[in-house]
């Protein structure tokens, strides 16, 4: 109801209880035959929130009253009168005592509706007193309200407060408490991180000519919208991109164009490229910057190499459904030269000292952290025993999985501490010659700040320079069944089973 100054404003007469009304109230040359058509609730709750001691409902009695009988309605209106206001002095207690902070006096707005367990999320809004400390509660369907993380507002009353949600998959909801008053809760739903890794991807050699004749969306036809299906996609550059440099003195030389490279980052998806193997470097240092610099010009993460060992071995971190996952690569495959040392640009070389102080560093930004290595024997179906030391190095030092390749055939997937490890996902955009270098796939790991929680496995074959992934739902990995990954598991062994 309008207030006497709204009134004015509007041109709307204030209403009868107004505290204009009931400073100067109306005077009638007669008693009114009925109550006051503009009476309600309102404007008697208004008049009694206001603290007056007496509020008019009707018009005041004639000048001489006693001289005059009482009518029955008038007797009957002062009844009714009474008792409507004896509910109204309850009612407005009630209200009173609800007029402080409750669900709404915040405003409150989630940065995600989708989070990973145990991810991140960051909730914006207003309406807190200023300096307010505050709240982030999260409850599951049916159960209570429990704090997920905490903050506090600025002297304007706006914030951001950010909490870590629960580290089960399902649905949620999240609000944000000062004091007794909340923001309305805003749903979100709890689901892990789909990460897909792949092998080897060459831009030149076999699939660089298919390139060249089919156009750069050819090595993605088939597996490209598995990849984009992913939250993060990974994979091995096995292969320098640049128009620079002259070809280092070695039996293979793998050096793809600018726009393969486009071709792949628009076509695939994938954002993090693990550089550290021993192609990048097939067209000297200058290439091998180009490389880099092409790849983080396209908007994705090159790990593994750079200008120097400190790039080199910084780790790359992406943040996806609230979940920091940081990526460090390594090779100890020679040539040595391809090796970062001060001063020269190159890769992150593996030994057990830089695995471990890497991995620690990556630890400290990331929730996830992914090793990537360039190792193992070439064509050996199975882990060397140099493979499995520095496996347990990254895992005991926190990394949560690790993603080997240039075995170009596909190697087990085992536990090694608190990591699974994929010793070797073979070829994947790769010319090859056999079955078993054909045999590739996608491995997706399903991620929570607690590491991997699950894994499937997309099998297919490489036909002409590319991939072919067989058509129906990915293989659900045991991953979490001890005894499986005790003994290993055999992804090309799921290839050749169907």
């Amino acid at each position: 109801m309008a207030t006497e100054p709204d009134a004015k404003e509007s041109g709307a007469r204030p209403g009868p209880l107004s505290p204009a009304a009931r400073r100067n109230p109306p005077a009638p040359s007669q008693p009114p035959a009925e109550l006051d058509p503009q009476w309600n609730l309102g404007d008697e709750l208004e008049g009694l929130e206001a603290g007056a001691e007496h509020v008019d409902v009707h018009a005041p009695a004639p000048p001489r009253p006693w001289e005059l009988p009482v009518p029955r309605w008038a007797a009957a209106a002062v009844s009714i009168s009474l008792v409507g206001i004896a509910v109204l002095v309850q009612l407005a207690s009630v209200l009173g005592s609800r007029s402080g902070a409750g669900e709404g006096d915040l405003s409150a707005e989630p940065s995600r509706a989708v989070v990973a367990p145990g991810g991140r999320i960051e909730l914006a809004g207003d309406g807190a007193s200023a300096g307010a400390e505050l709240v982030v509660e999260m409850r599951r369907p049916g159960g209570d309200w429990h704090a997920a993380g905490n903050g506090s507002a600025g002297e304007d009353g706006r914030f951001l407060v950010a909490g870590r949600v629960a580290s089960a998959p399902g649905e949620a909801s999240v609000r944000v408490r000062a004091g007794e008053g909340t923001s309305r809760p805003a749903a979100v739903t709890i689901r892990p991180l789909r990460l897909a890794s792949v092998g080897d991807i060459n831009l030149g050699d076999v699939p660089g000519a298919a390139i060249e004749a089919e156009g750069p969306r050819y090595p993605w036809e088939s597996a490209g919208e598995a990849l984009q299906r992913a939250d993060i996609a990974f994979g091995n550059l096995e292969s320098a991109v640049s128009r620079r440099g002259t070809p280092f003195p070695k039996q293979f030389n793998f050096r793809g164009t600018p726009a393969a490279l486009a071709g792949l980052r628009r076509h695939s998806g994938v954002d993090v490229l693990n550089l550290a193997n021993n192609h990048v470097g097939d067209y000297g240092p200058i290439a091998m910057l180009d490389t880099v610099r092409g790849v983080e010009r396209l908007g994705m993460r090159a790990v593994g190499a750079g200008s120097g060992p400190e790039r080199a071995l910084q780790p790359q971190v992406v943040e996806r459904l609230g979940l920091r996952v940081g990526f460090v690569g390594f090779s100890n495959i020679l040539p040595l030269e391809f090796a970062a040392e001060p001063g020269r640009p190159g890769v992150a070389w593996a030994t057990p000292e830089t695995v471990d102080k890497a991995v620690r560093a990556a630890r400290k930004r990331a929730d996830v952290v992914v090793a990537t290595f360039h190792w193992g024997i070439e064509k050996m179906p199975a882990e060397t025993a140099d493979q499995a030391e520095l496996a347990k190095v990254a895992a005991d030092a926190g990394a949560q999985l690790v993603i080997g390749a240039h075995p170009h055939v596909l190697q087990p997937l085992r536990r090694s501490g608190g990591a699974l490890v994929a010793y070797s996902l073979g070829n994947f955009v790769f010319g090859a010659h056999s079955s078993d270098t054909a045999a590739t796939g996608v491995l997706i790991t399903d991620l929570s700040a607690q590491g991997v929680t699950g894994a499937r496995w997309r099998p297919g074959t490489i036909d002409g320079g590319r991939p072919l992934l067989r058509s129906g739902p990915p293989q659900r990995l045991p991953v979490n069944d001890p005894d499986a990954m005790a003994a290993g598991l055999t992804l090309g062994g799921l290839n050749g089973g169907g």
